[in-house]
């Protein structure tokens, strides 16, 4: 007998976007940056998020890798608020937005997908 679940996401960001990217992941995802990493060092921990985690399979025909989806019941707003923080290359696909890290990682922000997004989502003040 043994024991396993999903412990993490990582996130690769290319050397030069390092700094960036953990700037832009700790603010997107509203999770505090408490000390910024050492010279060298490859790994930083950005936090728990206290939610269900649904993972998906998506069929693609090219470049296979993971990427995150942001749940938004303003996604507008929520594309608005990541471009603000580095998000770039953002285009609309039906009713969602693919959007890229400032290391290109992609991710999509969606309309709320699960049953509980209220309970769970962080609440953000919209900026004009």
């Amino acid at each position: 007998m043994h024991h396993s679940r999903l412990q993490s996401l990582m996130i690769d960001c290319l050397d030069g976007e390092f700094a960036a990217s953990l700037e832009f992941w700790a603010e997107a995802l509203g999770l505090p940056l408490y000390r910024r990493p050492g010279k060298n060092q490859r790994y930083v921990t950005l936090g728990t998020i206290e939610t269900p985690l649904v993972i998906q399979m998506q069929r693609v025909t090219s470049h296979p890798g993971y990427h995150l989806d942001i749940e938004s019941d303003d996604v507008a707003a929520e594309v608005s608020r990541l471009e603000r923080n580095g998000a770039r290359n953002t285009r609309r696909v039906k009713r969602w937005y693919v959007s890229q890290d400032p290391s290109g990682n992609a991710f999509c922000v969606i309309r709320p997908q699960s049953d509980e997004f209220l309970r769970y989502a962080k609440r953000w003040e919209t900026r004009q």
